[in-house]
């Protein structure tokens, strides 16, 4: 595929996520020879997400003034305009590539990258056309590219540099005990029940591990449950080491992932950094005021084929029905390496799908040789 001109239009909602799947999207293209344009809301993040962002990438902001109208928008050079997660491209873009449908080809390839799920209709939805029949864009059309789980999906974000750690750790043989936890989670998981399944009299885990907190609310409310179970004669955490990071760049971040023996992880972006690394993860999913996020938790469960016993920790750490969070003992062998063994699987089984950019790529030359070749 030649080198093409990808613009990727991002506003990050309320957390980090949007930004960070942009983020590493951007610079993957921009590796694999394509110039990148990133328009994003909250340009400062990238200060300390990605600081050294590939040269052939433009970071521009994106303002809410600049939502419909700003002379330094001139993209009719533009081969690829990626609406990330349906954030709405300004309109004077929809007006332009409608014109070129009148003109008689839609050259700029419109696509609308949608969020990642593990439910059916992420296939049902996968590739389709959706035509503008109305506004400043009509005529024109769009297509939803779906991340997912499975080959009837856009696949997954997997760096040739993430590929290429997995093969060199390939050989590296897992560690019996469980030392060390990464902690990414949204500040209404249940931190206390974690406290006391890590410092409670039970000994679950013995030495206690280190756990490494990366800068966010869920630290800061941390530091307070630590400082309150102290003061109160609580759980004993003498033993425990508790690692607060500053904010992590996206590289350091997953450079954590590597280093724990358990992640949790929140969101999407972290999800699939966690499955890469191929070793036990507890996933929080992003909480929905009418709870349909439990229905999205337990589609990617079931569809991962997760043990019951790993559903179960999941249902705790999500608070779900009635299950309280539990973890199981360092000392229980079995369950620690049924749940090894099945991160492994399922990373081994998502390694043989085509990756995300590698499928997008090929489906905008496929788009494009039925307008701009025809």
């Amino acid at each position: 595929m030649n080198p093409l001109n990808w613009c990727i239009f991002c506003r990050v909602v309320d957390n980090y996520g949007d930004a960070g799947v942009c983020t590493r999207l951007a610079r993957e293209l921009a590796l694999r020879g394509h110039s990148v344009e990133l328009w994003i809301d909250q340009p400062e993040i990238l200060t300390w997400m990605a600081p050294e962002i590939a040269p052939n990438i433009k970071v521009i902001p994106w303002y809410l003034e600049h939502l419909e109208t700003n002379p330094g928008l001139e993209h009719n050079a533009m081969d690829v305009i990626i609406e990330a997660f349906g954030c709405e491209i300004p309109s004077h873009l929809k007006e332009m590539i409608a014109v070129q449908v009148l003109k008689g080809k839609q050259l700029t390839q419109w696509i609308n990258l949608e969020y990642l799920s593990g439910e059916a209709y992420a296939e049902r939805n996968h590739g389709l056309m959706s035509p503008l029949l109305s506004g400043p864009g009509a005529g024109a059309h769009k297509w939803f590219f779906y991340p997912g789980f499975t080959s009837h999906t856009g696949g997954l974000l997997l760096e040739k540099s993430i590929r290429q750690r997995i093969k060199l750790n390939a050989k590296i043989k897992s560690d019996d005990q469980l030392l060390r936890i990464g902690l990414f989670c949204y500040p209404d998981a249940p931190l206390e029940e974690l406290l006391r399944e890590i410092g409670g009299e039970e000994r679950k885990f013995n030495p206690k591990p280190v756990i490494c907190i990366p800068k966010g609310e869920a630290q800061d409310l941390m530091k307070q449950l630590v400082s309150n179970t102290n003061n109160n004669g609580g759980a004993n955490l003498a033993d425990t080491q508790l690692s607060f990071l500053d904010a992590l760049t996206q590289d350091q971040f997953d450079d954590m992932l590597w280093r724990n023996d358990l992640n949790f992880v929140r969101g999407e972006d972290s999800l699939i950094r966690a499955i890469w690394v191929g070793k036990p993860w507890i996933w929080q999913i992003y909480k929905q005021s009418d709870n349909a996020h439990f229905t999205k938790l337990n589609a990617l469960l079931d569809l991962l084929e997760c043990p019951l016993f790993v559903k179960e920790i999941h249902w705790g750490w999500n608070k779900y029905e009635n299950y309280t969070f539990i973890l199981p003992s360092q000392f229980d062998i079995e369950k620690w390496s049924i749940w090894r063994q099945w991160c492994i699987k399922i990373r081994s089984n998502l390694l043989e799908q085509a990756d995300l950019v590698t499928q997008l790529m090929n489906f905008v030359d496929e788009k494009r040789q039925k307008t701009v070749e025809s």
